[in-house]
């Protein structure tokens, strides 16, 4: 039986895989143990570069080609890892990719999912008229400009699966989450409060709500990659760490 980790980064997989498909000159590809990603319009980690299936010496082989594909496009290359991927960890910092980043991987089973406070926010459904205020949640939150987001929003609201929630309040979208259900996984991605509207719980909440949809839908397990800021809020939800990703680029 697959451990939970590698269900979840399957599911991550699945969906990365389906949302570049539905992008404009994406590229999402198999090569050998590495799963090339190539979008140079988001140039924001994760987004282009290799990320590691398998830790074997083909994939070190395989990585300096991947990233100076990824450098020739003129954007800055990524090597996402996991858990015991000490062979291409290593490789990815001899290749000069000495900055890294940490996200640890988390998941949650409907037993164990907590009922958060809504903190007095009005949850929903996103409506038409939302997204661009959606976006700009998650522009603010992320540090990211928001026509990144607005692109990247379109195809993911285009993935079978799909569910993305928006929390209010006093009718102004303040926090947001999009989750994806695949089988049995659902996909917790974009969770965002605005800086204003942090610490009352808006987040918790909104990702709660994705989850518990999830669920309804028939999901046995949630996932997320977690930043450093809600990890204790994941933590208090329920979610538990079941992998560490680890990202390395050049330094700035």
């Amino acid at each position: 039986m697959e451990s939970e980790a590698a269900v979840a980064h399957h599911a991550l997989e699945t969906v990365w895989s389906r949302l570049y498909a539905a992008l404009d000159g994406a590229l999402c590809e198999r090569r050998g143990d590495l799963l090339c990603v190539l979008h140079p319009p988001f140039p924001i980690p994760q987004c282009n570069g290799p990320w590691v299936v398998e830790d074997t010496q083909a994939a070190v082989d395989g990585l300096s080609g991947a990233i100076e594909e990824v450098e020739a496009s003129g954007v800055r290359p990524w090597v996402q890892t996991r858990s015991g991927h000490a062979r291409t960890q290593r490789a990815a910092a001899e290749l000069g990719l000495t900055e890294r980043d940490t996200l640890p991987g988390m998941v949650i089973r409907p037993d164990e999912l907590a009922a958060p406070s809504d903190g007095g926010l009005e949850i929903d459904l996103i409506a038409p008229d939302e997204i661009d205020r959606a976006n700009a949640v998650l522009a603010a939150s992320f540090g990211a400009p928001q026509e990144l987001l607005d692109a990247l929003s379109g195809g993911m609201t285009a993935l079978d699966g799909a569910t993305w929630y928006v929390g209010r309040v006093d009718g102004e979208v303040v926090a947001t989450a999009l989750g994806v259900t695949i089988s049995d996984v659902t996909t917790v991605c974009n969770v965002a409060t605005t800086p204003e509207h942090r610490g009352r719980g808006h987040a918790a909440a909104v990702t709660a709500r994705v989850v518990r949809h999830g669920f309804a839908d028939g999901a046995k397990l949630a996932f997320l990659q977690s930043s450093p800021l809600g990890h204790g809020v994941y933590r208090r939800l329920g979610f538990r760490d079941v992998e560490e990703y680890t990202l390395f680029t050049r330094p700035a």
